[in-house]
């Protein structure tokens, strides 16, 4: 099995490490999209500013064989449209990670970036069908580059917004909203805490791995082929 996963390399190498065995996880590394795209998301703006790019990659990724797509961002900006775009998988790390959180507990928060991503991420559980598990969503009030330094401080900052979250919010489940806080953060959190601490990009890498186990795809029913394209009624890649 092969997955192709739209993020950096130390991270492909992470996933990589608790892929199953003969699950390989690559990327598009000779591959440059003709679509810029902002170096973190931290708005609306950013999300839809990165959506050219991803949808390029997917496409590329279809060509060449893979067999599902894990996107890099927990926003998951363009996965809809780049499901009528291929036929094969393609996860959202937000998506595969609220859906799991639905299934560790009855309620989970959401820790997000800053301010200006409280709307889109609450969207996004409301599109998800899960806004009434949703016991809150907090902001950590810090910049994607700072949470990419894995500061000490700013992980005790996390640790106490979580416990806000669990014993003033009564989540069950902590969803970290955000791919880079999930690999700064997420995997020593959760032991700290001893609840189920989501590591979106993880997730969503388990999730392609079943998808693809159990011969499933995406219905093109849901997401059918662009009018613009002329595969309506085709079970064939779309060409473009």
């Amino acid at each position: 099995m092969r997955i192709c996963y739209l993020g950096t390399e130390e991270r492909r190498q992470y996933l990589q490490g608790y892929a199953a065995p003969g699950t390989r996880v690559e990327r598009l590394d000779d591959f440059t999209p003709k679509a810029s795209r902002p170096p973190t998301i931290e708005s609306a703006y950013d999300e839809y500013l990165s959506i050219p790019s991803t949808l390029e990659m997917v496409q590329e990724a279809e060509r060449r064989g893979y067999d599902a797509v894990v996107t890099g961002c927990f926003g998951d900006p363009g996965v809809d449209a780049a499901r009528e775009l291929v036929s094969i998988p393609v996860i959202g790390p937000g998506e595969a990670c609220l859906h799991t959180a639905s299934m560790l507990g009855g309620t989970f928060s959401i820790i997000t970036v800053m301010d200006s991503t409280l709307r889109s991420t609450r969207e996004q559980a409301r599109r998800a069908g899960l806004d009434a598990r949703l016991a809150s969503i907090r902001p950590l009030g810090a910049s994607v580059m700072d949470i990419r330094k894995g500061d000490e401080a700013l992980y005790r900052r996390l640790v106490q917004l979580s416990q806000v979250c669990l014993e003033e919010d009564g989540a069950d489940v902590l969803v970290l909203g955000c791919a880079s806080m999930s690999f700064s953060f997420a995997d020593r959190l959760g032991g700290e805490l001893g609840i189920p601490v989501l590591h979106a990009p993880k997730v969503a890498l388990k999730v392609a791995e079943a998808l693809v186990g159990a011969g499933l795809r995406h219905s093109k029913k849901a997401y059918p082929w662009p009018s613009k394209c002329g595969c309506w009624g085709s079970d064939a890649a779309c060409q473009g």
